[in-house]
């Protein structure tokens, strides 16, 4: 990341968390160009400020404003003779030069049409990539061959000194160190700019209709965000029975990535509380997405591209309550099947091997001790199987957010899978 993230979580609210629309405004400053469709799509009035009935709302707000007070995006288009190699850096990372900018905040700024960016995430190898250059010309820094580079470089410039294909660099100016950063490579055809910024605007002001219109109320009862990328869990205040001991709670995930090319997309995540004398237990699980008929696998609740125009969005999130609906009588299906869980220390078992067998790689830090804590005791009823199940959660770093959805969707998929 370029600038520091911020991780905030929430047990509850209260009204003094609420944001107004006035605030809201405030996040679409920065980047103007959807700015007056947002509101007359919408329905915001600007003379008239609201208060957004969504717990924690503020904070986020907050937290957004004050990463768009670090740095400043600009997108730029830029031929491929204009970019070129300066330096490979450890880490995965490259400065570029990138020739005869014509954007007025850069223009302004570094008083030259000459800008000097060093990459960030995957930029580095998706522009080497264009040359099929970026594994050896790793291979050639590690080395200390940088005569080679040297060499390659001016072969590469003369090679491309009239190639007028187009790229699109996402930049991000950082105030405090001054420099600026390619952070991504993006379409020149049709991509729209629906980053951290809209999506939260388009979320907050949905399920704030949301809240008017249903016996429900809602809080952000987790969210993470950077320069780059978002995710907003949404806590719905409202309890559905599953049997006598178990109660079902829902959560909807808004996740925004602004590097990558995959849609905004808005997903579940459901809390299972069991409860029985004065025990109490709960577990998070994570569905891989909802099951419709006309998909033979499950898919997001909703999502939409980075592409197309306000209205189409506008159109997308209206669906949004009766997703929500749909969803929850899914899940509430399958808190039907756990419940019935009859032989609790075989999915302890079952859990255990799933873990053992696991290679996603933001999981390995966690593998040894989740292992140590699955065998470490066995279970001889569906309450110690929660209660197990909390302690292995416990053990991620709370901002560990990839990490803690992969195990909950591993533990939602061993429940279901062996009752």
């Amino acid at each position: 990341m370029i600038i520091e993230s911020t991780t905030k979580t929430f047990d509850d609210y209260d009204t003094q968390s609420f944001v107004t629309t006035t605030k809201l405004l405030k996040t679409l400053e920065k980047r103007i160009e959807f700015k007056d469709k947002l509101i007359s799509t919408f329905k915001v009035e600007e003379d008239k400020p609201q208060v957004i009935k969504i717990g924690n709302s503020k904070s986020l707000i907050d937290s957004i404003l004050e990463v768009d007070s670090k740095c400043h995006k600009v997108d730029i288009n830029a031929q491929i003779k204009d970019i070129h190699l300066k330096k490979m850096l450890e880490a995965e990372k490259a400065e570029f030069e990138i020739f005869n900018i014509s954007d007025e905040y850069i223009l302004k700024n570094n008083q030259s049409d000459l800008l000097i960016g060093e990459t960030t995430y995957t930029a580095k190898s998706d522009l080497l990539d264009y040359y099929s250059f970026s594994k050896f010309a790793n291979y050639c820094r590690d080395k200390d061959f940088s005569d080679l580079i040297d060499t390659i470089k001016e072969y590469l410039f003369s090679k491309n000194s009239a190639n007028t294909d187009q790229k699109s660099l996402r930049l991000v100016h950082k105030f405090e160190d001054d420099k600026y950063y390619i952070r991504a490579l993006t379409s020149t055809n049709g991509y729209q700019d629906f980053g951290i910024n809209f999506s939260v605007f388009v979320a907050l002001v949905a399920l704030a209709d949301y809240v008017e219109k249903s016996n429900n109320e809602i809080y952000i009862n987790k969210y993470k965000v950077d320069d780059s990328h978002i995710y907003v869990s949404f806590a719905l205040r409202n309890e559905f029975k599953v049997n006598e001991k178990i109660t079902l709670s829902f959560n909807l995930v808004l996740e925004n990535d602004e590097i990558k090319r995959n849609a905004v997309s808005f997903n579940g995540i459901f809390k299972l509380r069991w409860e029985e004398s004065d025990k109490k237990s709960e577990i998070y699980l994570k569905p891989t997405g909802v099951k419709k008929e006309d998909k033979n696998h499950p898919v997001d609740l909703l999502t939409y591209q980075h592409r197309g125009n306000v209205q189409g969005v506008f159109d997308k999130i209206q669906k949004l309550p009766d997703l929500i609906d749909f969803f929850i009588s899914q899940v509430s299906e399958d808190a039907k099947r756990i419940s019935r869980i009859s032989h609790p220390d075989d999915i302890r078992k079952f859990i255990r091997d799933k873990v053992k067998n696991s290679r996603k790689a933001e999981f390995q830090t966690y593998k040894k001790d989740i292992l140590n804590k699955l065998m470490s005791v066995s279970v001889t009823n569906t309450f110690k199987l929660f209660e197990l199940l909390r302690e292995v959660e416990d053990l991620f770093e709370h901002d560990d957010i990839v990490s803690i959805n992969f195990w909950r969707t591993k533990l939602y998929e061993s429940l279901i899978e062996k009752k």
